[in-house]
């Protein structure tokens, strides 16, 4: 994991600004596969509760601290990413992969409840650093009119993780009655995407990023990103949306199965249409977003339906009619992040290292919600032993998509050629 930029002149040919081989599919693609398998972990840890609290003995405090173990990495990805960004980002993503691996394993064979936390908090703060090379890795292979796009496709690939966990997990603990072979399992699987990834991942390097990442410090790219307001406001959008929809994702399949008296089957079901209902609109949103040119038509509009949405999945209605309610709501829950994804690597006059520190940053920013959601959640369900209360309090938190738009910069390609267009009248003088 040598430093930066002396690695980067051991990372090959060096590519013309507008050469984007085929080959970086192969990179991105593999990116994509990691990226997805947190997702599968995170998402199946609210139907493996059960049969783990049975074993283990913890109850439901004990549940909101292993859902916000889950984000708790993202708490020092600020400070990490100062680091991270001065060395090679292929062989950082890599590394990051096998302690992915290990963290799971530490999990897969605890005997009591502390190791188990442990083992989430070591694969929270390896997922949440591993944004760093990949963000990276993105800025080197994939080209802007693409940008949100891929970050669509990558967030599709999650979707489809999520809603595979909590459809088949269950299924999987029915057939083999254990919960510790799917973190086992996982940690293999792991162990696999870290040897290809070795094999045959690499960096594409240009001459703008080499002079870039030469006078790039991690303090100055700090010191860069600290000073605008836009990773702030970027970081409490992303909250407001991921803070509602992790912690449902955790305790909806508890609410079903203790208040509404659905089977687990049932209750994984009906939320895994929640991540599933936001794969089509991943692959549509970015795609339209990189078409039209524009970032903020995406955003906002989550910010009206999602509380209605999530109020209404907390209604005493049958599976028949909460399947399609959750189908609508993953839909609203994941139409902005494509934008939301692609904006913090398309503000003018950042260098490759300011843009991933500042993503950074609005992970670290939102995951203080996403954080507290569980405990908060957890704590109201213990006082009022009703999943519902708990789940009722964050309700609002997605219209923080609409308070932060009248500030956040259009940062899309049809923007970026108006201000180029203007530039380019005002030299002409």
């Amino acid at each position: 994991m040598s430093a930066e930029p002396s690695s980067v002149s051991n990372a090959g040919a060096t590519h013309t600004e507008d050469d984007y081989p085929r080959y970086r599919w192969v990179v991105i693609g593999q990116m994509i596969l990691k990226q997805s398998l947190g997702p599968f972990m995170f998402s199946s840890l609210g139907v493996l509760l059960p049969s783990m609290q049975k074993e283990l003995g913890f109850g439901v405090i004990e549940t909101g601290w292993l859902g916000s173990a889950r984000t708790v990495g993202s708490l020092l990805v600020f400070f990490a990413s100062i680091a991270l960004v001065r060395f090679n980002a292929v062989r950082t993503s890599g590394i990051l992969v096998f302690v992915l691996a290990g963290a799971l394993l530490i999990s897969g064979t605890a005997t009591s409840f502390w190791p188990v936390l442990a083992g989430i908090v070591i694969y929270s703060f390896a997922m949440s650093m591993g944004q760093v090379p990949f963000n990276m890795v993105r800025q080197q292979w994939i080209p802007p009119r693409e940008m949100a796009t891929v970050a669509g496709v990558a967030l599709a690939m999650g979707t489809i993780s999520q809603s595979l966990a909590l459809a088949i997990v269950p299924v999987i603990l029915v057939a083999i009655g254990g919960w510790r072979t799917i973190f086992i399992g996982n940690a293999f699987l792991m162990v696999l995407v870290g040897a290809m990834w070795f094999a045959t991942a690499r960096e594409r390097v240009t001459e703008s990023y080499l002079r870039a990442r030469q006078r790039d410090t991690g303090l100055s790219a700090a010191g860069a990103v600290l000073r605008r307001r836009e990773f702030y406001l970027l970081g409490f959008a992303v909250l407001g949306g991921a803070t509602t929809f992790t912690t449902n994702l955790l305790f909806l399949p508890l609410f079903f199965v203790h208040e509404r008296d659905f089977s687990l089957q049932t209750a994984g079901s009906i939320t895994a249409v929640i991540p599933l209902g936001g794969l089509l609109v991943n692959l549509a949103a970015g795609f339209v977003s990189d078409r039209i040119g524009r970032r903020k038509p995406l955003i906002w509009p989550s910010g009206i339906a999602l509380p209605v949405l999530w109020l209404l999945l907390l209604y005493p209605l049958p599976p028949s009619v909460l399947v399609p309610i959750a189908f609508l709501t993953g839909m609203f829950v994941f139409l902005p992040f494509p934008a939301l994804q692609a904006i913090p690597l398309e503000i003018s006059g950042f260098s490759p290292a300011e843009r991933a520190v500042g993503q950074a940053l609005q992970m670290t920013i939102s995951t203080v919600g996403i954080l507290l959601g569980p405990i908060i959640v957890s704590n109201i369900v213990y006082a009022t032993d009703s999943y519902r209360a708990g789940l009722q309090t964050l309700l609002l938190l997605p219209t923080l998509f609409i308070w932060v738009m009248p500030f956040l910069p259009e940062t899309g390609l049809r923007a970026r050629a108006a201000a180029a267009a203007a530039a380019e009248s005002v030299d002409g003088r």
